[in-house]
């Protein structure tokens, strides 16, 4: 697939999204992949319409003041401010996202949950910062090349975009 070209699919299910070199047992159950242009990346994915919403910006700031922080600081401030990065995190999460993933292998996949390996379950279910799990989901995801950024979008009933979150 050309790295600027749109794809869409309909699904209805529980959805997965994570770099594909992290599912190793379940071939069938990949929907679509595609490279993330940027290479490797952490990216988190909101709830709602990426169209005005200003989160994304916001998460940037704090975690841009926080990378400078912790960059400039002896061993034990940097314990400390990356304790209050995790609690923030934490909370940001739980309240503005279905969850977080990321790309070890410059590739971004979704992958319907149900076709999954229990092996590559077991491992998605202890590694919760690799992938996002979407419960119920029910609608059109796509590709979308936004600004020279990858984004995957979800419109139905719990509507989500994604967004690099982490250098």
């Amino acid at each position: 697939m050309d790295k600027y070209e749109t794809r869409k699919i309909y699904f209805n299910g529980t959805l997965v999204i994570t770099d594909p070199c992290y599912i190793k047992n379940s071939f069938g159950a990949c929907l679509m992949k595609r490279d993330t242009i940027y290479g490797d990346w952490a990216c988190m994915a909101y709830k709602g319409n990426i169209e005005g919403n200003c989160l994304p910006e916001k998460w940037t700031e704090m975690y841009t003041k926080w990378f400078t922080d912790f960059g400039s600081n002896d061993k034990d401030e940097k314990r400390r401010i990356l304790d209050e990065y995790n609690e923030k995190l934490s909370k940001w999460l739980k309240d503005y996202c279905f969850g977080e993933f990321c790309a070890d292998g410059g590739e971004v996949g979704v992958f319907d949950y149900d076709k999954l390996s229990n092996g590559d379950k077991e491992w998605l279910a202890n590694h919760k910062r690799c992938a996002t799990v979407i419960d119920g989901f029910d609608g059109v995801v796509e590709f979308k090349v936004i600004d020279g950024e990858v984004h995957v979008i979800g419109s139905g009933n719990k509507p989500f975009f994604t967004v690099q979150s982490e250098f």
